[in-house]
């Protein structure tokens, strides 16, 4: 008699990238927080495009990611917790400084603008809180755009 040897599961491989800034890559969408934001990056007058899909990977969605080129940004956690400009950045793998927001680079001895919601922002850039609905503009220049259009929120929570 031969005795029966159980059959094991072939190990699964965790293909998921691995946490940035402790947000994690996962296979749905978060719903605890599901807010958004607007970034849009100018160069001069001519406004550079944020890529689509940034944090979203062939099987898993960062915490924070694009869907579109348009600038919106999602922030869909599974848990009660916020994030900054520069955790959106990290997930990018681009820099966030003063002289350079992913492909925007400040002209020769001068610093990116950067405004929040309308106002000058002064502080780290890596700082900048994203709460819902928050429209962060930076610019390089001269000549800096002046009066850049704003988000249409529509329904959007």
């Amino acid at each position: 008699m031969i005795a029966a040897i159980p059959r094991q599961a072939p190990p699964r491989h965790n293909t998921a990238p691995p946490p940035i800034d402790g947000i994690r890559c996962e296979g749905m969408e978060g719903a605890v927080v599901h807010i958004h934001q607007y970034l849009a990056l100018y160069d001069g007058y001519q406004r550079l495009v944020l890529p689509a899909n940034i944090g979203i990977h062939n099987n898993c969605l960062y915490w924070l990611h694009t869907h579109t080129a348009d600038g919106l940004i999602h922030d869909e956690v599974p848990i009660h917790k916020f994030f900054r400009l520069g955790n959106f950045f990290d997930v990018w793998k681009q820099p966030l400084n003063w002289y350079q927001a992913g492909p925007l680079l400040a002209r020769r001895g001068a610093k990116l603008k950067i405004t929040v919601d309308g106002k000058p922002f002064k502080g780290n850039p890596r700082n900048i809180e994203l709460d819902n609905h928050t429209e962060i503009i930076i610019k390089s220049g001269p000549p800096y755009v002046t009066h850049p259009p704003h988000y249409r929120w529509g329904n959007m929570g």
